[in-house]
């Protein structure tokens, strides 16, 4: 069945309008209902769907669709407009990558984890965060483009900073899609658990393509960087 997550009779603000939200990680349905609270948009999804997911945590100002997409990060659900202030959240089924694009993958970890650890400031480990990056034809990251903050604006400048000089080395294959999704968090205790050389606060880089949602079975933490 399709459950009304949450409907309001409130407008809903204007497609590009920034909306302040600040929705951490919780039960994903809970997390609808907060992100149509403070935006007006109707979200639709069939109560299955949303059972046992949990959102991503969403902070700052930004447009309620750039926000229900991250929100929706890491859940293999996507977004359709069914009209003019409702939204449908359906399922995606993962397709595997093949083995060249899951070592691309691999390449970009690499990269990304050895740019942000060439600074204190933006050495992985005390933060969160999601970016997306677009990657050009001679495997430089030619945008990126952070979906939340840090939590300080001076390491979110100083990450910015980073990105811009990244490159992955090598070109992407053909197959691959942009942009990726990247999600740069602090370990769990049961990923240090599963780690015992890590550190406690160790980080987690898990890498998804954007157009399937398929988690890349990476290494879980790094040692150090």
């Amino acid at each position: 069945m399709l459950a009304v997550v949450c409907a309001l009779s409130v407008g809903a603000v204007s497609a590009q309008q920034a909306v302040s939200l600040d929705i951490p990680a919780q039960p994903l349905a809970r997390a609808l209902f907060s992100f149509s609270a403070a935006t007006g948009v109707e979200v639709l999804v069939d109560a299955r769907h949303a059972a046992g997911r949990r959102s991503f945590p969403v902070k700052g100002a930004m447009p309620p669709r750039q926000a229900l997409t991250l929100l929706l990060t890491g859940s293999n659900l996507i977004a359709r407009e069914y009209a003019p202030g409702t939204i449908t959240l359906s399922a995606t089924e993962p397709t595997a990558p093949s083995a060249t694009v899951e070592a691309y993958f691999a390449e970009i970890q690499r990269a990304v984890r050895l740019g942000l650890c060439s600074d204190a400031v933006t050495a992985p480990g005390h933060y969160r965060l999601a970016l997306k990056l677009w990657i050009g034809p001679g495997g430089e990251i030619v945008r990126s483009k952070r979906l939340d903050t840090t939590g300080d604006d001076a390491r979110d400048l100083a990450v910015d900073v980073a990105m811009s000089k990244i490159t992955i080395g090598t070109p992407p294959p053909a197959e691959f899609s942009q942009p990726v999704a990247l999600v740069v968090s602090r370990a769990t205790r049961t990923t240090a658990a599963l780690v015992p050389s890590a550190r406690p606060l160790c980080a987690v880089l898990r890498i998804a393509d954007s157009a399937s949602s398929w988690p890349i079975p990476l290494p879980p933490c790094f040692a150090s960087c």
